[in-house]
């Protein structure tokens, strides 16, 4: 039926083959009864095809089957089918028809549409996905399994299926896809940047993330000067009762014990802070390399 010549050919060869074939649900005192009403009900199913009609067409064909068994209202059943777009049933049928005819003059024909049918029944059943994103570069991966990076394409069996891209220094993509039967699916797809403060905390633990190391550097040699400063004004002070005025020996003592001890505290502050400085501005430049 996929040719003119099929179509108009089918009603001769039926009433041929009727003839020829004894089988019948019918009772064996009534052959012609039942050729005549298989012959009706073929009749029907192609008119019915030949008006678009595929659905009604199939079941004529199959009562006129179920009268007599024909093999040609088996090809003919598969034609039904294919438009219909169920494609395993066609297949089944015009396999059927070459068991029942096996030399059928148009086998040659009738195999090569059966390996159409099943590249297109394979292709419905896992149609293609295509995933770019932007950037370029970023691992694909379905159902939890690496499938490539962008931009990236491949077959998906036809179903739910749980889509992730991941790339560095970009937030991690997820998306549910589901393909459809014959339907290609092409997602084009954008990562968002991380922030700084995501790239921080997404640090390996103990690595300081910027220049860290130099600002604790910093801290310690302000904390140091303060503390230089604090304590020689204190030793000043000290200094200054002492002269001031006349003291008690053990007062005198103390002031001077004082004085002496906080300058010398303020020295180490101060020396303190002039190595931190310096280790400071060398980590300004060391880690700012990275």
């Amino acid at each position: 039926m996929t040719t003119r010549h099929r179509r108009l050919s089918f009603p001769a060869l039926l009433v041929a083959l009727l003839f020829a074939l004894g089988s019948t649900r019918a009772s064996a005192t009534e052959p012609g009864a039942a050729r005549a009403a298989a012959r009706k009900h073929f009749d029907r199913g192609t008119t019915l095809y030949q008006e678009g009609h595929y659905a009604e067409a199939a079941a004529a064909f199959e009562a006129a089957y179920q009268t007599l068994a024909n093999g040609v209202v088996l090809y003919n059943l598969g034609q039904c089918y294919e438009k219909l777009g169920d494609l395993q049933r066609a297949m089944g049928y015009y396999r059927d028809y070459l068991r029942m005819v096996p030399n059928a003059e148009d086998r040659p024909l009738v195999e090569s549409l059966i390996a159409r049918l099943e590249k297109r029944h394979e292709e419905e059943r896992h149609p293609q996905v295509t995933v770019s994103s932007e950037p370029t570069g970023a691992r694909v991966q379905v159902d939890g399994k690496a499938r490539g990076v962008t931009p990236w394409s491949d077959k998906l069996e036809v179903g739910p299926h749980r889509l992730e891209l991941t790339h560095e220094g970009y937030q991690p993509l997820r998306r549910d896809v589901e393909p459809r039967p014959g339907e290609p699916l092409e997602l084009q797809l954008r990562l968002t940047p991380l922030s700084k403060s995501a790239n921080v905390a997404g640090s390996s633990p103990g690595q300081p993330s910027g220049r860290v190391w130099t600002w604790v550097a910093a801290g310690a040699a302000g904390v140091a000067t303060v503390g230089a400063v604090t304590l020689g004004l204190l030793a000043r002070a000290d200094s200054r009762e002492l002269l001031a005025r006349p003291h008690e020996r053990a007062e005198a003592q103390r002031l001077h014990d004082s004085a002496l001890g906080r300058a010398r505290a303020s020295n180490i502050l101060t020396g303190t802070a002039g190595v931190a400085l310096l280790a400071g501005t060398a980590l300004f430049f060391y880690e700012g390399s990275f």
